[in-house]
C-alpha cells in the first residue's frame, strides 16, 4: 500500500495550482498548451493531472472537466466541500 492510497479528498484539498490547471483542462487545453501558458514543464502539468485524477476520482480528462463544472456549481450553491466521485 502506498502513501497516496491513504489520502482522500477530504484530507487533501486541491491546491491553487491544481485548481488553475483544472480550469485549463475544463477549457479544453492540452498538457502542452497548459505548460506554455503557465511557463512550466508538460511533465509537471501531467503530475498535476495525475494528482487531480486521484483526488477527484476521475479516470480521464473529460471527467476532470466534468468535476470542474460540478465544483463551480457546488460553490455557487455554498457546498464547496462536496466533490463528485466517479
Amino acid at each position: 500500500m502506498t502513501f497516496a492510497s491513504f489520502l482522500n479528498t477530504a484530507d487533501t484539498p486541491l491546491t491553487a495550482r491544481e485548481t488553475e490547471i483544472l480550469d485549463f483542462i475544463a477549457r479544453g487545453l492540452t498538457s502542452k498548451q497548459i505548460a506554455r501558458e503557465l511557463n512550466i514543464s508538460p511533465y509537471t502539468v501531467n503530475t498535476h493531472r495525475d494528482n487531480l485524477r486521484r483526488k477527484l476520482g476521475a479516470h480521464n480528462g473529460a471527467q476532470l472537466a466534468s468535476c470542474r463544472a460540478t465544483l463551480v456549481s457546488f460553490k455557487a450553491a455554498g457546498e464547496a466541500s462536496m466533490v463528485p466521485k466517479f
